[in-house]
């Protein structure tokens, strides 16, 4: 586990997900955290364990969070993809091209229309090469 509250407040900071029920917080359920926290290291982060030990794999992914700024690249002028309802490819190729490898793009339904919530980019063991994520890179969009 995190060693330190600083490292736990980051955390929670930085990774939420508006869809759970009891999002993890600093200051909320300590064991529903770390519930949360433990279920993310083993399906995530046991594969580098050989390399990282818990601290050093959520400060890494911290890092990493902020590598490329998705944000930028989604909403570039120059490069602009299709408002407000742009194709999965679209998304899929402007962010493939700029990164230089397949993310993973994550939608959930609202209101009878799927949305984008998560765009996951895939890395190295050693958490230093963005690679191409395994399979379509499209989960339920």
């Amino acid at each position: 586990p995190l060693q330190d509250q600083q490292s736990i407040d980051a955390r929670d900071d930085y990774w939420y997900d508006y869809f759970l029920l009891n999002p993890p917080s600093a200051s909320g359920n300590w064991r529903i955290e770390q519930s949360f926290w433990a279920k993310e290291w083993n399906k995530h982060g046991r594969c580098s364990e050989n390399v990282f030990n818990q601290q050093k794999y959520f400060n890494r992914a911290k890092t990493l969070m902020f590598t490329y700024d998705l944000k930028s690249i989604l909403f570039n002028p120059r490069k602009q993809i299709p408002y407000p309802w742009p194709r999965v490819s679209q998304v899929m190729s402007t962010i493939t091209k700029s990164i230089g490898a397949r993310p993973e793009l994550r939608c959930r339904n609202f209101e009878n229309n799927k949305i984008l919530v998560e765009v996951v980019l895939c890395y190295d063991v050693l958490g230093q090469k963005v690679i191409h994520c395994p399979g379509t890179g499209i989960v339920f969009c």
